[in-house]
């Protein structure tokens, strides 16, 4: 089986400077899935894709630097991150110490600097990441004081709401205080595949995809650009 391509966003506002960047990762054999110079279009662009690893300037386009777009991916996506920035006075240094970066890059970079502290992050990530998960087949919810019970086997999709998910079961909807990717992290992959930053489907309940949609009964369901190839090799497996 071919090894799939570790996927990078680059958050960089110089033009040449990027290309650069990009050029030489490619070159290395990573997958650029993007390039962008601030940081409510990086935000953006993680709502959508899948990306394994963020390279990040600190001086960038708009009010929000790369120091503080950093914390809003450690909170919100727990995607390794490496700085690559020509500032390394103490006050920079000690306001990226408080990120707990995967990785520093001074400029000018060599393609050694990348390639190593990229496969470190990488290692690192993995090292943290939990290597079991205890798949649940029921829900318990809470409900009116009580709890109530929800069969995982009769969820149609769940759709992201901040910090809580809205699960779409056969006979009615609930909320409950957890989080999308808490949540994914206890399902059976067999049966439940994320198309989407925002949504988890059961693959059993899908009667229709078109036009980058997935149709579950009336709800038509986006895909994410980055989950596209995911998603139909699980269809041909079906």
């Amino acid at each position: 089986m071919k090894k799939s391509k570790v996927k990078i966003l680059i958050i960089e506002d110089e033009p040449i400077i990027a290309s650069d960047i990009e050029m030489t990762l490619e070159d290395l054999g990573y997958d650029v899935l993007g390039v962008e110079d601030n940081a409510f279009d990086a935000l953006l662009f993680l709502e959508e894709n899948i990306v394994d690893l963020v390279l990040l300037d600190i001086n960038i386009e708009g009010d929000i630097d790369g120091v503080m777009l950093a914390e809003d991916i450690k909170k919100k996506y727990q995607i390794p991150f490496v700085f690559l920035t020509s500032n390394t006075d103490k006050l920079t240094i000690n306001r990226v110490k408080r990120t707990s970066p995967s990785g520093f890059i001074v400029k000018p970079f060599t393609e050694h600097d990348l390639s190593s502290n990229i496969e470190i992050a990488l290692f690192k990530n993995k090292e943290r990441s939990p290597q079991k998960r205890e798949i649940i087949k029921n829900f318990y919810i809470k409900e009116r004081g009580g709890l109530v019970k929800v069969s995982v086997n009769d969820i149609k999709f769940i759709k992201a709401d901040d910090n809580y998910s809205k699960i779409f079961t056969i006979e009615k909807n609930h909320f409950i205080s957890s989080t999308l990717k808490k949540v994914e992290e206890r399902l059976d992959a067999l049966s439940f595949i994320r198309i989407h930053r925002s949504y988890i489907v059961n693959l059993h309940f899908i009667d229709r995809i078109k036009d980058g949609y997935i149709f579950i009964e009336n709800n038509q369901l986006p895909i994410g650009r980055s989950y596209y190839d995911n998603l139909f090799k699980r269809i041909e497996k079906l």
